[in-house]
């Protein structure tokens, strides 16, 4: 195999400067995400949320099998009240398709939009981490899930998303930006509470994980 066009890639990619080159590390995304203590405040924020849209959902639900059961044993059809009680039905059968649809689109936007913050949070941390530490380069760490998908195209997918095959331990910024990042929301959450300003965290120069 000829590795020549490769390491001519790599050499536009990551072009060697006076000082000495390019410092390059890598950072687990999702593993910072799952850390992120922001991001268990908004799973459970949403959680609230789903459970109050389930229930208003199910009450609704339930009045409309309720009506709808009235019809089918307590009217006769074709008289003036069973008319005015299809009637009822037909209304409450659309609100409660208008409640399914406005509601639903209302929590996905709302959860869409703060996954967005949360990456923003994550994007912040670590250019404070790499700007500590005088990384140039922070590359995302691709990892295989632990268990194989069933179709052998799934698994092929997984494979070719990988955009970093192999690091150093050493290049690993994970666990730093994800102490970085906590204390920053810490130092956030603090200034909410006590209504002043907090002090920024420190940065450490240390980006071994």
């Amino acid at each position: 195999m000829n590795i020549m066009p490769l390491l001519t890639t790599l050499s536009l990619l990551f072009p060697v400067q006076a000082g000495g080159g390019v410092s390059v590390a890598v950072v687990d995304v999702p593993a910072v995400s799952e850390r992120y203590q922001g991001t268990k405040e908004l799973e459970a924020v949403f959680e609230q949320r789903r459970v109050k849209f389930n229930q208003e959902r199910d009450a609704l639900r339930e009045r409309v099998e309720k009506l709808r059961r009235s019809l089918q044993e307590e009217l006769k059809p074709g008289s003036a009240e069973f008319e005015e009680r299809r009637k009822q039905l037909v209304m409450l059968e659309a609100e409660m398709q208008w409640y399914n649809d406005s509601q639903g689109q209302l929590i996905e936007a709302g959860l869409a939009s703060s996954l967005h913050q949360i990456y923003n949070d994550i994007h912040a941390a670590v250019s404070d981490v790499a700007e500590a530490n005088g990384i140039d380069i922070v590359l995302a760490a691709d990892r295989l899930p632990p268990e194989s998908p069933p179709t052998t195209q799934q698994a092929r997918q997984q494979i070719l998303l990988q955009k970093v095959i192999y690091w150093a331990p050493n290049v690993d910024i994970t666990a730093a930006v994800v102490e970085h990042l906590n204390a920053k929301y810490q130092a956030a959450q603090a200034e909410k509470a006590g209504g002043g300003a907090a002090k920024p965290p420190h940065v450490t120069g240390d980006s071994t994980e």
